[in-house]
């Protein structure tokens, strides 16, 4: 790894004096130092040492980003000082760095490359505005990388030439080639894939009509058009797709650097990070993470002192974790510390007026205190937390931006983990169309435990808790659809087919009674105009298969919404339309 960092290093440093950025070649120089005594034993790796090599990172980072924005570069002349000091205060020669990059060939043929294009050396080393000297460094690097890979560039090493000889002939090339790849725009690919969900939705029209089609033959057609169609958005669906793997690299250093803030040691287990996930919904993940480790190095590991007492080891342990559950993907922030206190979660809760002193709460309702926006068991506010905005911002993001879901597992004394499920993509979902009145809904299948049509003595009425469905012996509450969404009118003539979606991706289960199940259908989520964008229990709309448009309904939202007497969602729509 060291040796890694070192050519890496090496490589920085002289690219940036090939194109004229001399205070990074400088920088990079005395960072080559640094990393030369470090692979030649002189200087030990140690906390201090990796935290200035994190920071010389870091600075080549923004510099890096300076340049592309065009402004001019600022030397840190206190961390490069730092980092001349961290080498006893002298630099390498350029000799003693050829020596040790011989085994590259690099230098060599970098040389000859350049010796060869004398007319692009000086283009690049006259002076230039930064967004010229930008395009010029790429495509030098760029014609670096297609001089070395081609066949005819004889490698510059002392090595012998091939013997030739019958016997020791060279094997013939073989037919299997590497995978290929090529860079494209993530533009490109998002046009793509709404253009493809475009022609899903038309797909889906046609399918639905195509008993009105005159011969069996163009019903065989668009049986076969709609095969294709699902490969074709399969593969486009996948061209979005990247893995975790540079998200939860990246937790490793918000670990170590809240760890050492604390005076905690701290050990970081990563698993599934090759899990793939929608760009969009990779981006988008990044803060969400952030507070969650935060959150558990801070919060859920106990100091050295109160481990050792509690009989544990001094490390305490934080395991990252990603992996396929139900056609979602589910992330998990699992922590080997005390657990969550009950207790001091009600004495919180009460202090801020946010429950009851004269009332009993089970354990999962106190625990879900800690998602209320300002709510915080920190007694005093430092540069990490006790300001109370960390977990509602998460739990506000994953459910809104994302379309998922947090949930909540503690053992005092043992741990806790949080658990982020999330669905693969955010542009094409499976949904449950469901009619409740007058109108059609799409459930997204994720919400769906099962669908059940209830028995009249399965359904009674509780005081204070309205209707309550009896599910095997389980007791939910359960509310019709229609009353949710803000349509009063009574049943149609007692309806004896109406049936009970089960729910149980929230804290608790329940029901929600709709008149019809109408299908199953692929949808094409598409985002809700700004009139709609307060209202609440919606995560988009979508195009049904006889062309007309349908809400996607958030059911957990809407029962929040339903039980706080808010705004009809059925109104709402009526009025924006």
């Amino acid at each position: 790894m060291i040796d890694k960092i070192f050519r890496l290093a090496h490589n920085i440093k002289g690219s940036a004096q090939a194109v004229g950025f001399s205070e990074i070649g400088e920088f990079s120089h005395k960072l080559e130092s640094l990393l030369l005594k470090i692979k030649k034993g002189d200087i030990k790796l140690s906390t201090p040492t990796v935290t200035l090599l994190l920071e010389c990172n870091d600075y080549l980072r923004s510099s890096v980003e300076s340049l592309k924005r065009g402004e001019t570069l600022a030397v840190d002349e206190k961390l490069a000082a730092r980092v001349l000091n961290a080498t006893g205060g002298q630099a390498h020669t350029e000799g003693s760095i050829n020596q040790i990059s011989d085994d590259l060939d690099l230098d060599a043929q970098l040389d000859q490359i350049m010796s060869n294009s004398p007319e692009l050396v000086e283009g690049l080393a006259s002076p230039l505005p930064t967004d010229q000297l930008l395009a010029d460094a790429a495509a030098f690097a760029s014609t670096i990388i297609s001089e070395l890979t081609q066949e005819n560039l004889a490698p510059i090493s002392p090595t012998p030439p091939p013997n030739t000889s019958k016997e020791h002939a060279p094997k013939a090339r073989t037919t299997d080639t590497p995978d290929e790849s090529i860079r494209v725009s993530l533009s490109r690919v998002e046009k793509l894939v709404d253009n493809i969900g475009e022609l899903v939705i038309l797909q889906t029209v046609l399918t639905e009509n195509r008993h009105q089609l005159p011969t069996q033959f163009l019903q065989k057609t668009i049986t076969q058009l709609a095969k294709i169609s699902k490969e074709i958005q399969d593969i486009a669906m996948g061209l979005r797709l990247v893995p975790l793997k540079q998200t939860f690299q990246k937790m490793q250093r918000i670990v170590r650097d809240t760890a050492q803030s604390l005076n905690k040691d701290v050990l970081l287990e990563i698993s599934g990070e090759d899990s793939e996930l929608d760009k969009t919904v990779v981006d988008r993940l990044g803060d969400p993470l952030v507070h969650l480790v935060r959150n558990a190095v801070d919060h859920g590991l106990e100091s050295t002192e109160a481990r050792l007492a509690a009989g544990k080891s001094s490390q305490g342990t934080i395991k990252l974790r990603a992996y396929h559950r139900s056609g979602r993907i589910a992330i998990e922030v699992r922590d080997d510390g005390h657990g969550l206190n009950p207790d001091l979660l009600r004495k919180k809760g009460i202090e801020k007026g946010l429950i009851s002193a004269n009332q009993n709460y089970s354990d999962q309702e106190l625990f879900a205190l800690i998602f209320h926006p300002g709510f915080s068991t920190k007694s005093a506010v430092t540069d990490i937390s006790g300001r109370g905005v960390g977990l509602d911002v998460v739990k506000t993001n994953i459910e809104k931006l994302l379309q998922g879901e947090v949930q909540l597992e503690t053992v005092r004394g043992e741990g806790t983990c949080f658990r982020i499920t999330l669905p693969l993509t955010m542009a094409i979902i499976d949904g449950m169309v469901v009619r409740a009145g007058r109108e059609r809904y799409i459930v997204p299948l994720t919400h769906v435990h099962e669908s059940v049509r209830p028995r009249q003595n399965d359904i009674s009425s509780h005081t204070g808790l309205g209707l309550v469905l009896n599910l095997r012996g389980e007791a939910m509450p359960m509310h019709r659809l229609a009353r949710l969404l803000g349509d009063n009118s009574p049943p149609q003539a007692e309806n004896r087919e109406e049936t009970a979606i089960v729910v149980r991706s929230g804290t608790h289960p329940y029901a929600i009674i709709v008149d019809e199940i109408v299908g199953r259908q692929q949808v094409v989520i598409k985002k809700l105009g700004d009139e709609l964008a307060n209202v609440k229990g919606m995560s988009g709309g979508a195009i049904l298969g006889d062309g007309c448009a349908a809400v996607i309904l958030d059911l957990n939202e809407l029962m929040h919404q339903g039980t706080a007497k808010s705004k009809p969602v059925v109104a709402s729509i009526r009025g924006a339309a």
